[in-house]
């Protein structure tokens, strides 16, 4: 993940980082290589009278996590304390929502600190089932949570993350 983590870091360092509504929301996350399963397994049983032919799915690692220990444990990759400091969600929603308005009205086209968007990405319960994956395509992660963030700490080991702050 060359998006996320660096946000995350940079954001710890400077101080900016906050623990977005309660903590105990649930999320989905899927490793890469479980996502390249899945496409490649779905590709294969594209045939004639297949029900994977232009029907969605949703795809993760079949176990949401705890969004705020889920980002605990990637900063700890990273060397960063875990987050500490906390906004109420109702806050935070108000604040995207003021900061959007201001960013649009000043004529700015990067993105706002915290969005109304983020605030509820970060707050609030998202995940899925899979079942239909799995029945369609024989979908199973081989790849477990835990084992794709042991394979994602060694491979930050050898390319250390560089942020500001």
């Amino acid at each position: 993940d060359g998006h996320l983590l660096p946000r995350l870091v940079q954001r710890s360092r400077t101080g900016a980082l906050r623990r977005v509504g309660n903590g105990r929301n649930l999320v989905d996350t899927i490793f890469v290589e479980n996502a390249a399963d899945a496409h490649r397994w779905a590709a294969e049983r594209l045939v004639d009278g297949s029900p994977v032919g232009g029907k969605p799915y949703f795809l993760s690692q079949g176990e949401p996590v705890n969004c705020w220990e889920w980002i605990d444990r990637l900063l700890a990759l990273a060397g960063e304390p875990p987050v500490r400091r906390r906004i109420g969600y109702r806050t935070a929603w108000i604040a995207g929502s003021i900061l959007e308005r201001a960013y649009r009205l000043a004529g700015r086209t990067d993105e706002p600190r915290m969005t109304r968007f983020l605030a509820a990405q970060l707050a609030t319960s998202h995940y899925y089932a899979i079942d239909a994956a799995r029945r369609d395509f024989g979908f199973e992660p081989r790849v477990s949570t835990d084992e794709g963030l042991a394979r994602y700490a060694a491979w930050l080991a050898e390319h250390p993350i560089v942020a500001e702050g």
